[in-house]
């Protein structure tokens, strides 16, 4: 049983803030690499660790009665709307979509997907807003013949070849994924996205070396990517290196969410007073942070009642 170390810093916005859904790892692998390193995968670990390593299985959308706050709140979404007020077009119907996205309204997202490809009937952003958002709402079936439209519609882009390898990965077509990932390189050897799931891919082969090694691109062209960090934290996990996987969390741009990650980690290998001392950090700094106080509870009691390895 297997968990991505927690990397807070909503790495399920990850890639949706630029509207790529790029940094995606769905699934839970085969390979168990607790194996070398005893100690529970708690439920809400895993759970935890799903969400940040894997944008498309987040929550479901926030109900349309918070949408005049949502409006009102998001100059970004405000502006879009304004612009496709005054002229109707299927560029503006997509920022509306990629404005709502961006709030989780993911439904209103839908409707202006649809509204572009009425204006543009080729439109290969509005196929592949599409595909990201059925792929998000569990529907990989549906979202494979909108992720492949996308890429018939832009043969150039490197973004809808990692749609169209999400969405194949998601299905567990794991070979036809990573035929995509790597056409996603061949457009744009620099595509941070696909290389973050490539590097995941290896992970789940077992191959923890080579998972280093994509996930260390991927960081050289991004160091705040937070989905890479993760994987490469696990990547040194599989290898039994602990120390260098706590470094690794803890060179995070944010000191805090470092914290917080070293403290998933500790907890999934059962080290648990190690895990209530980086949740106190992470406290301390944070006195609001509810979810820091709670799991140093929870990993308090369970030193109480486990005996730590």
């Amino acid at each position: 049983m297997w968990c991505a170390i927690a990397l807070a810093s909503s790495g399920c916005a990850a890639k949706h803030g630029g509207l790529s859904d790029s940094f995606v790892n769905p699934g839970e692998p085969a390979v168990r690499v607790w194996d070398a390193v005893p100690g529970p995968s708690p439920p809400e670990l895993r759970d935890h660790a799903r969400q940040l390593r894997a944008p498309h299985t987040q929550a479901a959308p926030k109900p349309s009665t918070q949408l005049p706050t949502i409006e009102g709140r998001d100059p970004a979404l405000a502006g879009a709307l304004v612009r496709l007020a005054l002229v109707e077009s299927a560029e503006n119907h997509r920022l509306v979509a990629d404005a709502y996205r961006n709030a989780h309204v993911t439904d209103h997202a839908h409707q202006h997907y649809q509204e572009a490809l009425r204006l543009a009937s080729c439109d290969g952003a509005a196929y592949e807003g599409l595909a990201q958002i059925s792929r998000d709402w569990r529907m990989a079936d549906v979202a494979l013949g909108d992720a492949y439209r996308a890429v018939s519609c832009r043969p150039d882009s490197a973004a809808a070849q990692n749609t169209l390898g999400t969405v194949l990965q998601a299905l567990g077509q794991t070979q036809f994924a990573r035929q995509a990932f790597d056409r996603a390189l061949e457009l744009d050897d620099r595509a941070v996205f696909a290389l973050n799931n490539l590097c995941y891919l290896e992970l789940e082969k077992g191959d923890a070396l080579a998972a280093q090694q994509m996930c260390e691109r991927a960081l050289a062209e991004d160091p705040t990517m937070t989905p890479a960090r993760t994987n490469l934290a696990l990547a040194y996990v599989m290898q039994g290196d602990i120390p260098a996987a706590e470094r690794e969390l803890l060179d995070h741009p944010n000191a805090v969410t470092g914290q917080f990650s070293v403290g998933m980690l500790r907890m999934s290998l059962g080290r648990h007073a190690g895990a209530a001392n980086a949740f106190n950090k992470v406290a301390a700094e944070r006195p609001a942070s509810w979810k820091a106080r709670r799991r140093a509870m929870q990993a308090r009691a369970r030193t109480v009642t486990k005996r730590e390895p």
